[in-house]
């Protein structure tokens, strides 16, 4: 707190336009201030000590080192599903709740995912790119199969992959998945087969990732797992880049194995322009947006706000990733 106001302090290098988190806070009586990265330095000082609660963007570290300097903080706030990149175990022993908001965009990052599986496997971007070298040939850009014949596996099944499954049933596909945190009776609700990794990873045509990126997950599918599916089969990822190996994807497309891949998602970002996947017509990278939409984006603003105004005033958080175990 600062001149008797409670302050928060956003941590961002993605949004320039925060009026509408202003607004909010201001309606509050509450301070707000705003850092990028490359003021991080000069602003910790001023600003760390004294912070309500903080809003840490997706991108933007919040460590150990910051999370110590925070004597006054009640919540870190992370606009997004997504939060490695704050030390969550930090936060609980400093007594900080850290919520985030895992559900704002259920229907964007599902219909995204459906758009890069029908992308993939009609081959448009290998159409687009002979179109607009002159050649119109419908034939020379195959095989591509009938979608209705193909079997589609979901390597997680937490609430985005249930709306895909929910969203892929007219088409009329074979639906796996793998995930052991998840009882086979809730799979079977949305007609989906629970299988083992390994045999998700051999039967899937099409395999479409759906987990967080945790030291289990980080590398999970490598060049031998990857070996493991049909040939000409297709690789969706929607989570976290670190989830693959990219230079065993690469390989295993160069090799003819997987005919593909939709990728919103990539280990480092933004890559660098000479990215070898990036060059490929045989994959589809969008930039980390499955999550976008107009409604989506106001959503999440509006409840990440909430959840600082909530944390800040002792009031229970929908979506808390641990709870303080201390006060301080």
């Amino acid at each position: 707190m600062r001149k008797g106001r409670p302050l928060v302090w956003i941590l961002d290098d993605e949004w320039n336009d925060h009026q509408l988190e202003k607004k909010m806070y201001r309606q509050q009586g509450f301070e707000v201030k705003i850092t990028r990265s490359n003021t991080l330095e000069r602003d910790i000082p001023l600003y760390a000590p004294y912070a309500d609660g903080v809003v840490a963007q997706v991108g933007f570290p919040c460590g150990k080192d910051i999370i110590e300097q925070l004597h006054s903080c009640k919540v870190i706030s992370v606009p997004g599903a997504g939060y490695n990149h704050v030390d969550v175990e930090a936060a609980v022993q400093k007594g900080i709740t850290v919520s985030n908001v895992p559900d704002y965009c259920l229907e964007e990052v599902s219909d995204h995912t459906i758009a890069l599986m029908l992308a993939v496997t009609r081959r448009l971007s290998s159409y687009r790119h002979k179109v607009r070298e002159g050649k119109w040939d419908p034939l020379d850009t195959r095989p591509i199969h009938r979608f209705s014949e193909r079997t589609v596996g979901l390597l997680g099944f937490g609430r985005i992959a249930r709306m895909v499954a929910t969203k892929l049933k007219p088409f009329g596909v074979r639906l796996l998945a793998y995930d052991d945190r998840v009882f086979d009776e809730v799979l079977d609700l949305y007609g989906v087969t629970p299988v083992s990794l390994i045999e998700l990873v051999q039967l899937s045509n099409v395999l479409s990732l759906h987990v967080p990126l945790t030291p289990e997950t980080n590398n999970l599918l490598d060049y031998e797992r990857l070996k493991l599916m049909p040939k000409g089969s297709f690789i969706i990822n929607t989570c976290r880049g670190g989830v693959i190996n990219e230079d065993d994807l690469q390989k295993l497309i160069e090799e003819g194995h997987i005919a593909g891949a939709g990728l919103d998602v990539l280990e480092k970002e933004p890559p660098e322009r000479d990215h070898p996947l990036l060059m490929m017509d045989e994959v589809i990278v969008t930039p980390h947006a499955s999550y976008v939409s107009e409604e989506s984006l106001i959503e999440l603003r509006e409840r990440t706000c909430q959840a600082v105004i909530d944390g800040i005033g002792g009031q229970p958080l929908p979506y808390s990733l641990k709870q303080p175990t201390v006060n301080v």
